[in-house]
């Protein structure tokens, strides 16, 4: 049993490593392609183009092309929910655990630094939280704040003001 684990598993890295490895689709000595190493940098190597996407070597964005809204949100982790944060969140928010949950899946944070910045956030400014989450769904923390009338200046030193008091009881 072990010995099929064992070869399956290689033949299955062996597909997977062989994928993109091609040259351009064709076989080799097929006509109408490009003269071999044609595109490469110096005129070597394969085609600049072959098998690459545009941004070839940088991380992958499955997300790149989505609005804020329609991208992921990072689900919470368990230390996060057990951590210092989450308590702090707790008391000045009132909220049972259950109910920061919720709020946190409906609030459109991209992560659960950024929906515990905007609570904190308004909170210390007096601001209706449901108002800043909400503005969190569509713009960057900072512009919601904007938005709600806080002038720039102020909101980014009531952030990074957040972010501290965040880290702190963390």
């Amino acid at each position: 049993m072990k010995a099929n684990l064992v070869v399956t598993f290689c033949l299955l890295s062996t597909l997977v490593a062989a994928q993109g490895r091609g040259g351009g689709g064709r076989p080799s000595g097929f006509p109408g392609g490009a003269p071999s190493g044609a595109g490469g940098p110096l005129g070597t190597g394969r085609p600049s183009d072959v098998g690459r996407s545009s941004n070839s070597g940088q991380p992958s964005d499955a997300n790149s092309g989505a609005t804020r809204s329609e991208r992921a949100q990072q689900p919470l982790k368990d230390a996060q929910i057990n951590g210092g944060a989450f308590r702090m969140l707790e008391q000045k928010t009132g909220m049972t655990q259950d109910q920061l949950k919720a709020l946190y899946g409906s609030s459109g944070a991209k992560n659960f630094g950024e929906f515990t910045a905007a609570i904190v956030v308004s909170k210390n400014l007096g601001l209706d939280t449901n108002k800043v989450l909400d503005g969190i769904k569509t713009e960057s923390l900072g512009q919601a704040l904007k938005d709600l009338g806080v002038a720039p200046d102020q909101a980014k030193s009531e952030i990074k003001k957040a972010k501290s008091e965040v880290k702190a009881s963390s």
